[in-house]
């Protein structure tokens, strides 16, 4: 008996001639990235069901799962550690980006703005907000202090400029840290619910502003204090790294949205001061879902809105068919559908584990998500052909079968994360053949053989600057 292996590649490349690839997000919790071994069940669970972004959560409530120090050097960020990451030496989103990176996959850090504390009390005691900072923490419209039970937590006030400022400096920290990450995520950027904002320093601002500036509603100057924030924040990360895509989880009623929580997210999108948003359109009723994703049409801002559907259960229980929920994977593909149909830029699910549970995974791909999109690296193909690769074996090596888009020398190269392989070869446009023994070279005396799992090739020209990027499954199989 020998084994051999067998690479199938799947690819669907969106070229420059206009159509570009739809965003598949997943957000995933601190939980499910607290170990190596969990994101790398997150990676593998992303690349298998064709999905091209993971928003991973680095700053949960005034902590991190990120390295602080990494940026200090020009913003401080006096954050702990998350409590969360029970190995002081592991750095979670450096791992995240390196494995995720390697695939093809996008990564935007998830990052929680002014929810400051959890739900747990006794995690509360030992909160950096609480301890240091409570007297930001906002209030409401009877003068009282205090946790908002609706919205699992304590919000400081972004009334307060020493708020806005400290703020600043943590997510600058986070972007000059990582200049590798793909965007930053913004949740919780808003008031916590209506009778919230009311704290002693943003009152008395509002009553000056009123006397000498313009008399206006309270809310309206909530929705200033937010939207103020997000402009700065958005102006500031750009210069910091301009490719960067700054991004924000919203409310999907946009009238709730602006009344409720002071978070005017067309605004943002009109004034170009936010690249995406993700409006979290959860609700279990199809009719209110798709009356709220048909407003957002009238936005005209469609490919800069991601449309968040609720991927969970409740109760804990699996949304697979056989799950028992009401609300299952055959809503979340309907949604998915009108997604489509509606010409919005993606879909982002939440979430990793509420699909894990039961591994609705797979019914959810099948039904959704069975063609692979991949993302391409810096600028875009001019030339618009597919490129495209397959790869079988025979005995003693593996046959290279490449589509290559034009003449030219190109490069090609696999990576198992350690050791790459690559090759460099002038190719005719057109299909073109080449030849690899499945080993990476380790020393001048020890090759390493592949093994089956997820890898992925890129392949460009060495006079380009964009990397066609194309997820690769080695399986292994028995020949007699």
């Amino acid at each position: 008996m020998r084994r051999c292996f067998l690479a199938i590649i799947t690819l669907w490349l969106m070229l420059a001639s206009g159509y570009a690839a739809e965003i598949r997000s997943v957000w995933a919790l601190p939980w499910d990235i607290s170990t190596p071994e969990a994101i790398d069940k997150l990676i593998n669970t992303a690349l298998q069901n064709n999905q091209n972004e993971l928003l991973v959560e680095v700053r949960y409530r005034s902590d991190a799962l990120f390295d602080t120090s990494l940026g200090a050097y020009q913003y401080p960020n006096p954050e702990p550690l998350s409590y969360v990451i029970k190995d002081g030496s592991f750095d979670p989103l450096t791992y995240t980006l390196n494995q995720a990176h390697r695939v093809g996959l996008k990564v935007q850090a998830w990052v929680i703005v002014f929810n400051a504390t959890p739900v747990d009390t006794k995690l509360m005691q030992s909160n950096f907000i609480f301890q240091n900072h409570r007297d930001w923490i906002t209030y409401d419209e009877s003068g009282l202090r205090g946790y908002s039970s609706k919205q699992f937590g304590n919000f400081i006030d972004p009334g307060i400029p020493e708020v806005q400022d400290y703020l600043l400096d943590v997510f600058s920290n986070l972007a000059v840290g990582y200049p590798e990450l793909d965007g930053i995520h913004l949740d919780y950027i808003r008031y916590p619910e209506p009778s919230k904002g009311y704290h002693p320093i943003s009152l008395e601002r509002y009553k000056e502003y009123c006397r000498n500036q313009m008399d206006i509603g309270f809310n309206e100057w909530r929705i200033m204090q937010v939207s103020g924030f997000v402009e700065r924040l958005y102006h500031q990360l750009k210069q910091i790294n301009p490719r960067l895509i700054i991004s924000a989880a919203v409310f999907a009623d946009i009238a709730e949205a602006n009344v409720a929580y002071a978070q005017d997210w067309p605004a943002w999108l009109r004034s170009g001061i936010i690249d995406r948003v993700y409006p979290m359109a959860y609700n279990v009723k199809y009719e209110t879902h798709k009356r709220q994703v048909e407003q957002m049409k009238l936005i005209n801002h469609d490919e800069n809105i991601i449309i968040g559907l609720r991927a969970w259960d409740e109760g804990g229980r699996s949304l697979a068919t056989s799950g028992g929920c009401k609300y299952n994977v055959l809503d979340i593909a309907r949604r998915i559908e009108l997604s489509r149909e509606l010409g919005f830029g993606g879909t982002a699910l939440f979430s990793y584990a509420g699909l894990s549970v039961g591994n609705a995974w797979p019914q959810l791909k099948n039904l959704s998500y069975q063609d692979t999109i991949t993302n391409q690296i810096g600028e875009e193909a001019s030339e618009a052909h597919e490129a495209g690769a397959k790869i079988s074996a025979n005995s003693k090596a593996y046959i290279v079968d490449l589509q290559i888009p034009t003449e030219g020398r190109w490069h090609w190269e696999v990576s198992d994360g350690n050791q790459v392989y690559q090759r460099n070869r002038y190719y005719l446009q057109g299909n073109n053949r080449d030849f690899w023994d499945g080993t990476f070279p380790r020393t001048e005396e020890e090759t390493k053989q592949i093994n089956p799992g997820q890898y992925v090739m890129h392949l460009y020209r060495d006079d380009a600057q964009y990397k066609y990027l194309i997820p690769v499954v080695f399986e292994a199989l028995d020949a007699h």
